[in-house]
This record gives structure tokens, sequence and C-alpha cells, in this order.
């Protein structure tokens, strides 16, 4: 106990003293930017900073609208406590795939206390867990992802897709929490800096590199 009031006082610490200060520390950084590339640098990094913004925004709502979905679910199928497990399940559809977490609490949770009718067989406490968390991870994939985060990062739904499951096979959870703000500052790079180089080269306008 004491341990964890000791690091939220210093994360509390840390935090106003970063906030307070960071306009200095953002004008401190500007000055060691060179000269001559400062302008482009500063709207990379301000475009950059939008895109995040937006994903984490996106995140977000995509949380609150799953949270309805998965507490609906567990309300049709029987779950006991429907609402505070599809809540805590949306919440953690903030990450991508750690819902999951919600298929064995589920179903612990519906053998414990089994609701009446057919929805108290084994075989329904069983597979309507595992039926509502792939429902709403497809509604998460198909539908609230590429709808709300490729509107806000700029990208189009097939590069969602592949952004997220590149993430996922190299980094694993994490890679799907920083798979689509990092392919769409990727995208910034490419659209802003290298593309219109190559295309100076190819029109002969550039040295060949």
């Amino acid at each position: 106990g004491g341990v964890l009031l000791f690091q939220a006082f210093l994360t509390a610490f840390f935090f106003f003293f970063v906030c307070s200060g960071y306009p200095a520390v953002l004008a401190f950084g500007e000055r060691l930017l060179p000269e001559r590339n400062r302008p482009l640098v500063l709207d990379l990094i301000r475009k950059m900073d939008r895109v995040i913004a937006g994903f984490i925004r996106g995140r977000l709502t995509i949380a609150v609208i799953q949270c309805f979905v998965f507490s609906l679910a567990y309300l049709l199928i029987g779950t006991p406590a429907a609402v505070l497990i599809g809540i805590g399940v949306g919440v953690l559809s903030i990450v991508p795939y750690l819902a999951l977490v919600g298929i064995p609490v589920s179903i612990l949770l519906m053998f414990l206390d089994p609701p009446g009718g057919f929805r108290g067989e084994w075989w329904w406490m069983t597979m309507a867990p595992l039926a509502v968390y792939f429902g709403g991870q497809a509604l998460d994939d198909y539908v609230w992802t590429p709808i709300i985060q490729g509107k806000s990062t700029g990208m189009d739904t097939p590069t969602v897709r592949f952004a997220s499951l590149a993430g996922g096979i190299l980094l694993g959870v994490f890679g799907l929490l920083v798979a689509i703000p990092l392919a769409a500052c990727v995208k910034i790079l490419l659209q802003e800096v290298f593309w219109p180089r190559f295309r100076e080269w190819s029109e002969g306008r550039a040295r060949d590199p």
C-alpha cells in the first residue's frame, strides 16, 4: 500500500511539473531543430500529433460502443452481472483482442449461477460466451475500427486491417495497440517527405541518389 501511494505521488509530482513547463520544453526542442528543416519537421510533428490524438479518441469511442454491445449480449445469453461484465470487457477492448478475458469470466459466472431454461444447459453456457466474444470482436474488427479509426487516422480499411495484423504478429498485444498510429505516421512521412523527393528524381529535377 505504501509503495503504491509513493508511486502515485511521484507520478502526480512529475506530471504537474511536465505539464506546467510543457511550453518551455516545446520551445527548447524547437530550438534544437536545424534551421533549414525546422518548418518541415514541425509540420510533420503537428500532423502526427493529430493522427495519434485521433487514434486515442477513436479507441475510446469504440470502447464506449463495445460496453453497450457486450452488456446487451451478456444480458441476452443470461450471464449474471451482465452489465458489469459488459462494461469491463468493453473497457478492456481499448486494447484490441483483450476482450478475450470475458470468455472464461462469463463461463465461470454462468456455471456458478446457471440461468433458467435452455440457457442453463452446459452447451449453452459454454458456447454462448464464445459467440458473444467473436461477435463483438467481429464488430470491432470489421465495422468500428475501419470506420472510426480509419476516419481519424486517414487510412482506408485494408490498410487498417493489414497494420493491425502485422503489429499483432510482430509485437503481440503491444503491436496491436501501436500498429495503427505507427502506420498512420509512416504514411505521413511517405506522403510528405519520400514521395515528393521520388517524384523530383523521376522527373529529373533531383540528383540520382
